[in-house]
């Protein structure tokens, strides 16, 4: 972990996981610019690092969701340097391309291990820092893929993020705490392009924006935005939803 700034003490403290990368470096930029001290948490130690250092308060966490020992180290780390930990943010994933009969065993099991298993590790380490919180939140990015299916590895890991989602937000409510996921349709990052889904990048979002009632694919900071929301006062009596941010992807085709 990088030193924190010394303006960022004092504020409430919110944990990022695959904070490098397009979705959670726009989660990490608009929960600074509302007041958190933002760990960017990522396997990538030195892309953590630059992705802190162009955010005010910021500060980075090496870290890989698969590993229990170092997801423990890490949220360990945010409470030495902060001696809280307010927000989490399940953010980190993969999503590899195929179909039923295309996708391994091997992938499979790698796909839930990072977006799913991944997710309850962090959660659960972070737990006991959240459950003593004023204003404990927790987001999990999950995708509309949940419910229209899609690479089966990545559709079952975000179905369970759906439900372990419910399954925190239980725990957390004695405390006042709430879980929520967020569920984007397609976004412009290169997440999108690692699925696989198309012989081009244009052609494959041109036909997303097609299919999607509003016209358009989503931006980071759209997903950004809902992230921000979860986290915020405004939504402390909202837990255990999943919120689409698919531009009416996820209803069901016009008649």
């Amino acid at each position: 972990m990088n030193d924190t700034p010394t303006a960022a003490r004092g504020r409430p403290v919110a944990m990022v996981t695959g904070g490098a990368g397009g979705f959670g470096s726009a989660s990490c930029r608009r929960l600074a610019a509302d007041g958190f001290a933002v760990a960017v948490s990522d396997r990538d130690l030195a892309a953590a690092e630059r992705t802190a250092a162009g955010i005010d308060g910021a500060f980075a966490v090496g870290l890989d969701v698969t590993d229990a020992d170092a997801v423990r180290a890490g949220v360990d780390a945010v409470l030495e340097c902060h001696g809280r930990l307010d927000v989490v943010v399940n953010n980190a994933g993969v999503a590899p391309p195929g179909t039923m009969s295309t996708t391994g065993l091997e992938a499979f099991d790698a796909t839930l291990a990072i977006n799913l298993r991944g997710a309850y590790l962090v959660t659960a380490a972070a737990m006991e820092a959240l459950t003593a919180s004023p204003r404990a939140r927790v987001v999990m990015i999950g995708s509309r893929t949940w419910l229209a299916g899609g690479n089966p590895a990545y559709s079952a890991s975000k179905a369970g993020m759906v439900g372990l989602c419910r399954s925190v937000a239980q725990d957390l409510a004695p405390t006042g705490g709430t879980c929520n996921v967020v569920a984007p349709g397609p976004v412009d990052t290169g997440f999108v392009d690692a699925m696989g889904m198309g012989d081009t990048r244009r052609e494959n979002f041109e036909r997303y924006a097609r299919m999607t009632p509003l016209g358009r694919v989503a931006t980071p900071e759209d997903i950004a935005s809902a992230v921000a929301f979860f986290a915020s006062r405004e939504a402390g009596f909202i837990t255990g939803e999943t919120l689409n941010v698919a531009g009416g992807l996820q209803l069901a085709p016009k008649l």
